[in-house]
């Protein structure tokens, strides 16, 4: 199990591929398995780096303090990219794991090569908010204790409901991840507070990083809204938008998901 020393944590990480570094950091909950079909793909011309954020799967923190604010947990992404010697690096993060690539990005730029920011927002009070009780239904079937309903109404907060209805295997591979690594009522709340106090919507215009900013374009649980919020802050930001897909707009399409950050990616 390969883990990397950082001064408070073992950090679990994957690799695959060859070329140019990509680093790719995972959401509210999720481990390295999150990104699914999409990190083969990527890693065809790439080397793909993925980790386990603290509190999640393997990863392990040593007197943790229970800081989970996206800034904190930028500090892992570099403490990952030193102990590899990834030198510069493209740097992709998926939700809560958007809200750690942009932190890291604005705090080291000179490391970054490019940034992606998929299925995310800028935090603060001008993000767009999901419909009432969307993101408690989320959180409710993500505990240990969540019932099968509450469970499936989480998962129909993640995936475009055509996804659902036709392509069980796609929600499947999700769940079971899930299932696989819990999280304890106490670590939600801990990352819910840090999300909360997240907002790096008046930093973003100074942010002098490549940037893509990709989105599924039915995302109920972070609204597609905040892409076209977030590539109007960052200057010269790309936008894409995945039609017919959800939240994890990756796990349902892809290849396309893939054809947009490959070509992305070759332009930095």
């Amino acid at each position: 199990m390969p883990t990397l020393r950082a001064p408070d944590a073992d950090i679990y990480y994957e690799e695959e591929g060859s070329g140019v570094p990509l680093v790719m950091v995972g959401g509210f909950t999720a481990t390295v398995e999150v990104w699914g079909r999409l990190r083969g793909l990527l890693a065809a011309r790439h080397r793909v780096v993925m980790f386990d954020n603290r509190g999640s799967g393997r990863t392990k923190v040593e007197n943790d303090d229970g800081d989970r604010r996206p800034a904190r947990l930028a500090g892992d992404v570099f403490a990952l990219a030193e102990g590899l010697g990834l030198g510069r690096f493209h740097l992709m993060g998926g939700s809560f794991g958007g809200m750690i690539a942009q932190e890291a990005a604005l705090a080291r730029p000179e490391r970054v090569r490019s940034l992606i920011v998929a299925c995310s927002h800028f935090g603060g009070k001008e993000r767009a908010e999901p419909a009432p009780g969307v993101r408690e239904t989320r959180v409710r079937g993500g505990v240990k204790e969540a019932t099968e309903a509450e469970r499936r109404a989480a998962l129909e907060t993640i995936f475009h409901p055509d996804t659902v209805r036709s392509r069980p295997e796609v929600v499947r591979h999700y769940d079971e991840n899930k299932r696989l690594f819990p999280h304890g009522k106490e670590e939600l709340a801990r990352r819910t507070e840090g999300m909360a106090r997240f907002d790096a919507s008046g930093r973003l215009p100074g942010l002098k990083v490549p940037a893509l900013v990709i989105h599924g374009s039915h995302d109920r649980l972070v609204p597609t809204a905040n892409a076209r919020l977030i590539a109007g802050r960052i200057p010269g930001a790309e936008l894409v938008i995945v039609e017919g897909a959800g939240h994890h707009f990756y796990s349902e399409r892809p290849e396309a998901s893939a054809e947009a950050v490959l070509g992305f990616l070759e332009r930095h």
